[in-house]
């Protein structure tokens, strides 16, 4: 795991908004490991949005890297699938 954000496509409970999931290292040393959904529109339209312009349909803290592969199963993807954001059109 690097000390970088990594994030996935995933398949989005809505018809409507394209959906990730993202891994974050926390300064604490836990990661943060959350499934967005984020409007087609938005993305497409590479228009900028907030926080309110998304839904969390999972979020979990994890303590240790050794939890982040089962978080993100759990999440709805295969942590192989990991990847830096540019490679998978994560919105940063």
């Amino acid at each position: 795991m690097t000390k970088a954000l990594v994030s996935a496509r995933r398949p989005s409970g809505s018809g409507d908004c394209y959906s990730w999931v993202w891994v974050l290292p926390a300064p604490d040393g836990r990661f943060r490991v959350a499934a967005i959904e984020v409007p087609k529109q938005l993305v497409d339209d590479d228009a900028c949005f907030c926080e309110e312009d998304m839904r969390t349909p999972y979020l979990r803290i994890v303590d240790e890297v050794g939890e982040v592969d089962a978080a993100v199963r759990e999440a709805g993807v295969d942590p192989e699938q990991l990847d830096a954001p540019w490679n998978n059109g994560f919105p940063l």
